[in-house]
This record gives C-alpha cells, structure tokens and sequence, in this order.
C-alpha cells in the first residue's frame, strides 16, 4: 500500500511538472538585427532580436535601454530594418527586400506593403511628414540602383533609377536642414544627389574611388554641406555637398557613421581596426581617434546617436544591444528584459549547484552564483567566437573550468 501510495503521489508531481509555465531566468542579450530609437522621445527605443524560425517579437524601451518588454510581433522573420517615424512617434517601419511592414499602434500591430525593387535600406525624410526613402536595385540582366520613395507613410512606392548601370544603393540620408535634398550611397563609389525630394538625381560622388562601396551616410544638421560616407575602405567626407570628396586617413573600414543635433562638432564612425571599433571627431569629421571601450560586436553594425545628448550612443548586433553614454570610452549592455539567446552549452559547479556557466552563440560565456536569478558575462576567452561544451573539475572552493571550441 506504501508504494502504491508513493506512485500515486510521483504521478501527481509529475503532472504539476508537465502542466508548469517556463519562465525565462536570462541571460539578458542575444542577437538583435535591428534599432529604432523614437526622434521625438529619445528614451524611447525599439528592437528586433532575432528569432528565426519564428517572426522576431517587438520590444520597447522608454529609459534608454534599461529595461525592455515585449510589446509585439512582426509576421516575418527577415525584417532587417526597423525606423520610427521623426512625425508620427507611433508609427515604425520594417523593411524586408520586399516590403515595409507599417504599425500605427507602437509595434503592436503590423500592416505590410509591397515594394517594386528589392531593398537595401530606409529612411524617413525629418522635414516632410510621410515621406520615406528606400534604397535597393532592380535587377534584370543586371543590377540597376533605385531609390523608393513613398509620400503616404510607406502605403506606395514608386522607383526612380539613379544610374543605368551601376549595381546597388545601399543606403540614404536627408539633408535635415533643407527640405528635398538627399543623398544615395551607391557601389563603385558613387554617390548620387537629389534636391527636388527625390524626382531627379545627379552625381555627387568626385573624388570617390571606384573600388569602394558607400554604406552609410550622415549629413551635418548644422553644416549640410558637410557630409560624411561611410565606406568598405574607410571613411570619406565631403564640405560641398558631394562635389569633392576627402578619405580620413586615420580609418580603414567603415560600417556606419552618424551626427547627432545635440552637438554638430560630434560625429561617430563605427569600424574595424583588428577588432571592431568605435572613431569619434570632435571637428565635424575632419580628423578622427579611436575610442578605448570595446563595441563588443561582430564585424558590421549600425550607430544611433541620441539627438539630445551627443555623448550616448547606441549599437546593435550580434551580442545584443550596446551602450555608452561617455562617447565610446565605455561600453555596457543594454539588454535587460530581451532574453532571447541562443544557449549552446550548460553546466554547473560539482560542488555547488548554484554556480552555473553557460555558453550564448556568438555572445560569450556568462556565470551565474545565484542558480541563475542573475547573471555576469566572463571575461572573453574564445578565439573562434563559440564553444559546444563546458566541464568543471571536481573539487571545492574554486571552479576550474575546461571549454571545448572548434580551435581547440
């Protein structure tokens, strides 16, 4: 009758066990494929994680990062993009090569728009309310470089091409001081221009070299004729508007640059040094320095500056969403409520359990002496960016830990 009884009771814990909710314990961070911070409000962000196979949850901050909540769902997971429109603080943007998503809720709700090109970037024009830009190409025997323009928030499109035979357009910027002027950053060092919000376009890219790709662009807010292109072989800056343009000699690969209104003078350039890096000028991109702090990101990446306080920016990417607040010379995650990493391996201490270490893709290891109520990221190790198995040696006092990687 006793072990009848212990049965009984063994399958009743069991079936409160099955019927149990998971709640996630962390580590904050994971891989987050696109930032939005909100113009109007910049305490105000928006982050897609990646979630593949599943469509990438919406979050949202209101205190710059310091915690998020889920506040919706995109319906596909290749949005690579996300804006927030500079007029409209509820309405955001995602782009697929195909589409722009549109929610006029906050991200809670997503409406979809087809595009008549395939699409490379986005951005919403500061001065004219409802009028996007898209960059891309179309492609028939070739790739042919267009910009999407929308004058109804992303409900239509039309393409204008820029050049007949010049392969992509890989990103836009607006002028934010005179209404209708704009700038595509092409392949094969082009740069083309448009003062009539995006009707015509005419070559602004002398001095560029060939060899290059421009894919990213960053206009003064209080000198537009200073423009600053972020290219595959550094940085360049123009002081007339494209007619002439002049590399800096201190960066050698350059991801994405960015201004910030807070302070003109500023501008940040994120590149690659023997790791990926953080530039700052103090002279409107004249002349550049290395930032000390480690991004702690994988080779690419996007800036946000935040338009109010020109010493914070952030950068997302695969080790989730970073921040500094003292222009680059410190960097900490901003992370915490987006738990979606990808846990490759587990373990805990042999001699005691509530140590545990475990291995996020592409993030790093993180320890926790708590059995996982909070966690800190070790100090990184690996040389090939992931490992498929973490052993403790048995012992007491100290926890000794072995990790396998693809390096050995």
């Amino acid at each position: 009758m006793v072990k009848i009884v212990r049965f009984a009771l063994a399958l009743v814990a069991l079936a409160s066990i099955s019927h149990a909710e998971w709640v996630a314990i962390g580590p904050d961070g994971g891989t987050v494929n696109a930032l939005a911070l909100d113009p109007q409000n910049p305490a105000t962000l928006y982050a897609l994680p990646y979630e593949y196979p599943d469509s990438s949850r919406v979050f949202k901050t209101t205190s710059g990062g310091s915690d998020w909540t889920s506040v919706g769902r995109l319906p596909d997971y290749s949005v690579n993009a996300l804006r927030v429109d500079p007029h409209q603080s509820s309405y955001l943007y995602g782009l697929t090569s195909a589409a722009v998503y549109r929610s006029t809720d906050g991200g809670a709700s997503w409406a979809s728009y087809s595009l008549p090109a395939t699409a490379q970037g986005l951005t919403a024009d500061p001065l004219v309310a409802g009028r996007l830009f898209a960059s891309g190409y179309i492609y028939s025997t070739y790739a042919v470089p267009v910009v999407m323009i929308s004058t109804n928030y992303g409900q239509s499109w039309s393409p204008t091409t820029l050049d007949p035979d010049t392969g992509y357009a890989y990103c836009v910027a607006c002028d934010p001081v005179h209404a209708g002027t704009v700038y595509a950053g092409c392949a094969y060092g082009l740069v083309f221009k448009s003062t009539d919000g995006g009707a015509h376009w005419v070559s602004a890219s002398g001095g560029l070299p060939t060899t290059t790709y421009v894919q990213g662009l960053a206009v003064n807010p209080a000198d537009p004729d200073i423009v600053l292109a972020a290219a595959s072989d550094g940085l360049y800056r123009t002081t007339d508007a494209g007619e002439s343009w002049k590399r800096a000699d201190e960066i050698t690969m350059a991801f994405d640059v960015a201004s910030t209104s807070a302070n003109p003078a500023l501008a940040y350039c994120l590149g690659y040094d023997t790791l990926p890096c953080l530039y700052v000028s103090t002279d409107s991109g004249a002349t550049w320095a290395i930032q000390p702090g480690n991004v702690q990101q994988s080779k690419g990446g996007a800036l946000f500056t935040d338009p109010l306080d020109g010493d914070v920016i952030y950068s997302p990417g695969a080790k989730g969403i970073m921040k500094t607040v003292d222009r680059g010379a410190h960097w900490n995650g901003a992370n915490s409520g987006i738990r979606i990493a990808t846990i490759s391996t587990i373990s805990s201490s042999p001699w005691d359990m509530s140590n545990v270490y475990l291995e996020c893709a592409t993030n790093g290891v993180f320890r926790s002496t708590d059995a996982g109520s909070d966690w800190m990221r070790c100090q990184d190790f690996l040389s090939c960016g992931a490992i498929c198995g973490i052993g403790l040696a048995p012992g007491g006092g100290n926890d000794i830990m072995y990790a396998l990687e693809g390096s050995g």
